[in-house]
């Protein structure tokens, strides 16, 4: 089952109709002199970025070329042109059709390399689907459920994946090491003066992709998960920082209403997909339901992250910006992390914070309900 590109594309389509009125369609076409940062519902890059470019949206478009570092958060990703840095992203579906300067790092849902696109330093990987056409230069690390290799890899290989298929065009230039759920595969004649290895204790790592497991393994593993929690955080700001800032309103006083709400979204929203699921008209309705379920639970830590850090600066007013707020939630998430991978305790602690979140988000909906039907 391929559990992260449904998450993902659940991302996506709660994006997509997540749009508040002070989002907006933003078009960069004159050259950005200096570090740029832009979130909203649609961003299309057409002129040439001379520094940093880091970007938040629904639908994500790089048609010029990034001289530093590009880091991109959203829904669907098509990069067209040079990135000469790093290239780092968190997205539903990702298409590269161009060249990197250096390393590549992507988590996302579905992940494309076309022939065209060419990884001048290291590949690293964490998708449902993955396609790779093109060139790798440096070392190639994926984990996913369907894994094609199509293309050319200069150094080593680590590939972990539910389903590896090996193309015809696929050429490795040094060693390989792979873990597929079927066992062994024929590699042919891809391998060029070297030689492809399979690692049974390579079969405990696909865990690894969960994202409820997710930072909890070892310090590369917790880099990672930081730059994956900031990159959700700035997407999740970006779309819906009107409703967080509405949400805390009052929070303090419905501090019980809140919890009592939250819990009961999280037990009657399983009982009322189990019911679905047992009948037939109700079962689309019950697998869609319960996608979005699940993904209100793995990302539940980072909403709590971003609500908490909008209840400090409403109840300290504090006149903090976009970015302050973000990085402070961020910060919040580590701690929330730290604390809910306590054994028993952390679950207790989980279950009150999810509570509260999504009660006080839930009592946010329902007073605006109001609020428009007394208009």
């Amino acid at each position: 089952m391929k559990t992260i590109t449904i998450l993902f594309i659940a991302l996506c389509s709660i994006f997509s109709f997540g749009q508040t009125e002070n989002q907006a369609d933003i078009i960069i076409n004159k050259t950005q002199e200096d570090d740029t940062y832009r979130a909203g519902e649609s961003i299309k890059v057409n002129g040439t970025v001379l520094g940093d470019l880091v970007i938040a949206g629904g639908n994500l478009v790089i048609n010029d070329s990034i001289n530093g570092d590009l880091t991109a958060a959203g829904g669907e990703l098509f990069l067209n042109s040079y990135v000469a840095d790093d290239f780092r992203i968190a997205v539903g579906r990702a298409t590269i059709d161009s060249e990197i300067g250096d390393d590549l790092v992507v988590f996302g849902g579905e992940v494309i390399l076309t022939e065209n696109a060419i990884i001048r330093g290291n590949l690293k990987c964490f998708a449902g689907n993955i396609e790779i056409k093109g060139d790798v230069i440096g070392k190639l690390e994926i984990k996913g459920a369907d894994v094609l290799i199509d293309g050319t890899v200069r150094e080593t290989s680590k590939i972990i994946g539910e389903d590896i298929t090996i193309g015809s065009n696929a050429k490795f230039y040094n060693e390989v090491v792979y873990w597929n759920s079927d066992g062994e595969i024929d590699f042919k004649n891809t391998l060029v003066n070297t030689k492809a290895e399979f690692n049974e204790d390579f079969g405990e790592e696909k865990s690894e992709l969960s994202l409820t497991t997710l930072g909890t393994a070892s310090f590369g593993l917790w880099i990672f998960y930081v730059l994956s929690a900031f990159l959700v955080i700035l997407v999740l700001h970006a779309l819906f920082k009107k409703a967080f800032s509405d949400a805390v309103e009052g929070l303090e006083n419905n501090l019980l209403k809140s919890f009592g709400f939250g819990l009961v979204y999280l037990i009657g929203i399983p009982i009322l997909i189990i019911v679905a699921l047992l009948l037939i008209i109700g079962i689309p309705l019950g697998l869609f339901a319960t996608v979005i379920f699940i993904f209100s639970l793995l990302l539940g830590h980072l909403i709590a992250a971003l609500l908490l850090t909008y209840y400090f600066k409403y109840k300290k007013e504090k006149k903090w910006g976009f970015w302050n707020i973000t990085f402070i939630a961020l910060l919040l998430a580590i701690v929330l992390r730290l604390l809910t991978i306590i054994p028993f305790v952390g679950i207790l602690i989980s279950i009150i914070i999810l509570s509260i979140t999504y009660g006080a988000l839930t009592l946010k909906v329902i007073h605006s309900k109001k609020q428009l039907v007394k208009e």
